[in-house]
């Protein structure tokens, strides 16, 4: 972390879009805007601690392995990066509303 506590984040231009969008409709600039919502995120899961991988080391590398050989043989099924967003912050939503 740098010292002065700046980070960079890099956003797909969608996302960029409606970030800016949302800070605009509550009168705050698109950082002030991100950086509210990262603290908040921060302060909600702190203290919990990450989920333990369910499977072992070997078995990891395993599955990786099977997967790079699924996409360079051409039989693995792709996603597009919206979707795979779209489908993780269904995941969290589901997971902030069950905690509430």
């Amino acid at each position: 972390m740098p010292d002065d506590a700046k980070i960079t984040i890099t956003l797909d231009p969608q996302t960029a879009q409606q970030l800016s969008e949302r800070a605009r409709e509550e009168g705050v600039s698109p950082e002030q805007y991100a950086a509210e919502l990262v603290a908040e995120l921060i302060a909600s899961s702190e203290g919990e601690p990450f989920p333990a991988l369910s499977i072992s080391n070997e078995e990891l590398r395993a599955s990786i392995e099977s997967q790079r050989r699924d996409i360079a043989a051409g039989t693995a099924k792709l996603y597009d990066h919206d979707e795979v967003v779209t489908g993780a912050r269904a995941i969290l939503a589901k997971a902030r509303d069950a905690k509430a």
